[in-house]
């Protein structure tokens, strides 16, 4: 089978740094390539280069044997090659077909600055049979689930004719029963012809879906090996330098006298628009307890963190912490009761991107007697406690006095953990985690807060990955329109029980079981 497309020692560089690092790269016609590493490795800006996002410093690359350069993504879709990011691009209020088309309208024949709705529409019913989704097209995306927006990403680059799809952490916002349908898609889209490059940190996909995979390491390729003649936990290794946990180590253990130490009882918000987002929400978290919130997102577990962590206000009920009243404090309040936070948005609610990272790794604790014992910042220590941070976390960085806009999404994730983990507080509200982090950090990070809750800590995690919250909850609630459908226990349920009531189905109850 001959190779679709390739590159020969492609490089990027930003400044002194090295993206990649003469990449030698080829996928073949048909087949489903995967490409893995950790945080920093280069995945995405190889990716990037490939769909016209970026230019290469130097080095070529090779379109069915031909060196094609190309300006812009424009010029890529042109060539045959489309790329679904990781957080879509539609327009909530059109419609599908309005969505599938943006940009490359059919214009009416007889009245030349309209479009051609009925013949849109046509073609859109068309394309959805053709690939077996289904679909409305006059519905609005607004009204869609998360599965099935992503399934107009898709058929946004079929329409335009590609032949390569480049899918970068497509699976990240699915449920479990989305996830196994859409890797049934991917491989009916192989069956007709189209040769599909996927990122992604979930090996369990990586072997259930692709032909061959690319391990990236540092902006450099360490391996290429066929997914059948490898396994999840070699391709962990290759990835990560050493034998990686696949399965994080939880006893779920029964701590005696437990006592309450967050108490969520009807919490209740509106949007900006008025809309209720967080409806009559009630649970409670014990010291040495994990408390998950599965869901798909989009269903209030963003606003119900913003609500606990000072970010939005309830419009009723109550929140209680160590018996006392704590709704609606501002977010300095809540850390110096001990609260830690872990936000959802890592660049827009848990770090500036515009400061360093020595500034940003005493964010929340610039008033602490570590880093000013007299009352002026001691410039050593805070810098010695970021050299800390990343140490102990395994950061890459480009450089140590740069900012925080130097770091990948995965590592920024890393340096808001391990800051506020280093900080030791009472309650954790952890909002997706491990989202865009390697498999070694993941290991790291669901490690520190199993210890965190073993020593009496308490934990609310939020996250999209529901074998992360199954596996490390000692409870979970899930989510569905706003409030809580269910509440079941980790280790006498399944993720296709879970799974069903996040796509809101029935709890299961006596009568039902």
């Amino acid at each position: 089978m001959e190779s679709m497309l390739s590159t020969k020692d492609l490089t990027k560089q930003f400044g002194d740094f090295t993206a990649n690092d003469k990449i030698n790269f080829s996928v073949r016609e048909g087949e489903i390539k995967a490409i893995v590493g950790e945080n920093g490795a280069g995945k995405t800006t190889l990716m990037n280069m490939l769909y016209g996002d970026l230019e290469p410093t130097s080095g070529a690359v090779f379109l069915r044997g031909k060196h094609v350069r190309f300006n812009s993504p424009r010029d890529a879709i042109a060539n045959g090659i489309g790329m679904v990011h990781q957080h879509f691009m539609l327009v909530p209020s059109f419609s599908v077909y309005e969505n599938i088309l943006l940009g490359a309208e059919i214009v009416n024949e007889r009245i030349p600055f309209l479009v051609n709705s009925k013949e849109e529409k046509q073609r859109c019913r068309e394309l959805i049979e053709k690939y077996g989704y289904d679909l409305d097209v006059n519905e609005k995306v607004a009204n869609l689930s998360v599965g099935e927006q992503q399934k107009i990403e898709i058929l946004k680059m079929l329409y335009r004719d590609v032949d390569i799809l480049i899918l970068d952490e497509p699976t990240s916002v699915l449920t479990p029963q989305e996830v196994d349908e859409f890797l049934i898609q991917l491989k009916k889209l192989k069956a007709k012809g189209k040769t599909i490059i996927i990122i992604t940190h979930k090996l369990r996909e990586v072997m259930d879906v692709s032909d061959s995979v690319m391990v990236m390491k540092q902006g450099q390729v360490i391996g290429n090996v066929e997914t059948d003649e490898t396994s999840e936990a070699e391709l962990a290794q290759m990835m990560v330098g050493r034998k990686v946990l696949l399965t994080v180590q939880n006893d779920h253990k029964s701590v005696d006298g437990r006592t309450v130490m967050l108490n969520v009882n009807g919490l209740t918000t509106n949007d900006a628009a008025g809309k209720t987002v967080v409806n009559n929400v009630s649970f409670h978290i014990e010291t040495g307890e994990i408390y998950g919130i599965a869901g798909v997102e989009g269903n209030g577990q963003s606003e119900l963190v913003k609500l606990l962590s000072g970010m939005m206000e309830s419009t009723s009920g109550s929140v209680v912490f160590e018996g006392q009243d704590i709704t609606n404090w501002w977010v300095n309040d809540l850390r110096s009761k001990g609260i830690g936070i872990v936000p959802e948005d890592r660049f827009a609610e848990g770090l500036c991107k515009e400061m360093t990272l020595c500034a940003n790794s005493i964010a929340g604790s610039t008033a602490s007697k570590d880093f000013s014992p007299r009352g002026v910042f001691s410039t050593k220590r805070i810098r010695d406690h970021c050299q800390t941070l990343i140490d102990e976390y395994r950061i890459r960085i480009a450089d140590f006095d740069g900012n925080v806009s130097q770091l990948s999404g995965g590592n920024a994730q890393k340096l808001i953990i391990a800051r506020e983990m280093f900080k030791s507080p009472k309650l954790l509200i952890a909002c997706q985690p491990t989202r865009g982090v390697d498999i070694g950090a993941i290991e790291f990070i669901h490690r520190q807060i199993i210890d965190f809750r073993d020593k009496g800590g308490a934990v609310l995690l939020v996250s999209s990955e529901l074998s992360e919250v199954l596996s490390l909850a000692d409870r979970v609630g899930v989510m569905y329109k706003g409030g809580i459908i269910g509440e079941v226990d980790p280790q006498q349920t399944t993720e296709t029980e879970v799974g069903l009531l996040m796509a809101g189905a029935a709890p299961r109850t006596e009568a039902t079981a």
